[in-house]
């Protein structure tokens, strides 16, 4: 993958008009490695209600509200509340215990220009103690499960987004990690998609829509930078 040269130390007059105005960035995976954390979470509630769940079969909740795995996926929660259970998994939660990792590149991106909304699949206080971790400005935007009825790869979560941001979705850069992001954010008309492999391959990615992929955050900087996030 080739870098382009960014354009950071150029004065405004000398940058070139950009379309895009906005970051709408997905968390988990992203600019995030917490799978570890939230699956940790899962085994401990599983055992404290004694239920046998294979490791295999935790593969179900990556990348997922539990709530929704809870409803649609068979188990030994079937016919409970999914609701129930997925705030009973947040208790189990520990990010001393089991901290998530911050990936290169996202506190730098968190830093850029642009105004920016987090829109994730996670509840909002998770993405608020995210955000803290990430050293994120107080002006950042946050779009949890709390705000949507259909999450992705429905375009809603980044249709709300942009809204948030003031802006149409046309206008403004996804970074996702999943081909359900990138799906969501190309319903929504996202202006541009960009994607990283930390979750899923190249190949699916481009598949799903991603204009640009990458394999980590760092390689994205310099095309933000092109976009005059910097």
């Amino acid at each position: 993958m080739t870098i382009k040269t960014c354009y950071s130390t150029l004065t405004p007059k000398q940058r070139p008009q950009s379309i895009f105005k906005g970051l709408l960035l997905d968390l988990d995976g992203t600019l995030i490695d917490s799978e570890h954390t939230h699956l940790a979470a899962y085994r401990r509630m599983f055992t404290a209600k004694g239920w046998q769940v294979a490791a295999s079969e935790m593969e179900i909740f990556k990348g997922r509200p539990g709530p929704e795995v809870f409803q649609s996926e068979p188990g030994p929660w079937s016919g409970l509340d999914p609701e129930k259970l997925g705030l009973e998994a947040r208790s189990y939660v520990d990010i001393r215990r089991d901290p998530p990792r911050i990936f290169a590149g996202a506190r730098e991106i968190m830093q850029l220009k642009m105004p920016k909304c987090l829109v994730t699949s996670a509840w909002r206080q998770w993405a608020q103690l995210s955000a803290q971790l990430l050293d994120a400005p107080a002006s950042l935007k946050v779009i949890s499960q709390e705000d949507i009825r259909a999450g992705k790869p429905a375009p809603e979560p980044y249709l709300v987004g942009a809204k948030t941001l003031g802006l149409p979705a046309s206008s403004c850069i996804v970074i996702e990690d999943t081909t359900s992001g990138v799906i969501s954010a190309r319903k929504a008309g996202a202006g541009r998609i960009y994607a990283v492999t930390t979750s899923q391959k190249r190949a699916a990615l481009a598949e799903a829509g991603a204009d640009l992929v990458a394999d980590s955050l760092q390689e994205l900087l310099p095309y933000l930078c092109e976009e005059n996030a910097c």
